[in-house]
């Protein structure tokens, strides 16, 4: 550090502070408050850039927002898959329905007809062996 004096220290540091750079700032201020631990300017400014939000938490705050929404769209994505599958059975069991009907029904036709249906009188056939 090129610093030798604390308004030196408190330039610097400031520096830092306006570009929002938190890391830089929080080590120059702490080595000026190091060398000139009663300097009034520096304690003011350490406690400025502590109030500076920190870019880590900012990264993890994306992250975490990221993976929560890339968890979002994968729920969402298996609820529409769901909603698909359930779909496709109760076409199915609608299908297997009509089909089951259509079955019954020509059942039910077969046997009206053989109901009505005069009954085979036998014939007494005469062989001549």
């Amino acid at each position: 550090m090129f610093a030798q004096s604390a308004t030196d220290y408190f330039h610097i540091a400031a520096n830092y502070y306006v570009n929002a750079n938190k890391k830089s700032a929080q080590t120059t201020i702490r080595e000026g408050i190091q060398k000139f631990p009663n300097n009034q300017k520096l304690k003011n400014l350490a406690s400025k850039i502590d109030e500076l939000p920190d870019p880590e938490e900012d990264e993890n705050k994306q992250d975490q927002q990221k993976q929560n929404n890339q968890d979002q769209q994968e729920q969402e994505q298996q609820q529409d898959q769901k909603k698909e599958e359930q779909q496709q059975q109760q076409i199915s069991r609608e299908d297997a329905q009509r089909i089951l009907d259509a079955i019954a029904q020509e059942e039910k036709e077969l046997q009206e007809k053989l109901q009505k249906k005069e009954p085979v009188r036998s014939r007494r056939i005469e062989k001549n062996w």
